[in-house]
């Protein structure tokens, strides 16, 4: 995940997010800094968030992770189907951050509807 060598500062402390270096191609636009502020910090609220060896993971669910799916399918971000064991997902990638998903059918082939986002901050 880690960018070119080109990094924007992204400081969006009037949607309360953090201030962290974004690789270049991440979008800054008021929209997506708002859906990535709003899951970063359900992730704090819910305790959704781990530290990996040389990245956090925060992770977001419900009503957040839908807008968050819905706002990168009306930007026109491609989505990937992916089959395993667990179910069918399909994924819409948070340019040079994270991914967002939603499970479809369960490991039962059953539908389903739930959704995810992980976003991914070099420490």
């Amino acid at each position: 995940m880690r960018g070119a060598a080109s990094v924007i500062s992204i400081c969006a402390l009037t949607l309360g997010a953090p201030c962290f270096a974004a690789p270049s191609g991440v979008s800054v636009e008021p929209e997506a800094l708002a859906h990535y502020s709003y899951c970063v910090n359900e992730a704090k609220d819910r305790s959704f968030v781990y530290v990996l060896s040389r990245q956090i993971l925060y992770r977001c669910h419900g009503d957040v992770a839908i807008s968050y799916f819905n706002y990168l399918g009306h930007r026109h971000v491609q989505e990937r189907r992916l089959e395993d064991e667990t179910g069918v997902y399909l994924f819409r990638m948070i340019s040079g951050v994270g991914r967002c998903w939603t499970k479809i059918l369960d490991e039962a082939r059953l539908p389903v509807s739930a959704f995810g986002c992980e976003i991914y901050v070099d420490i």
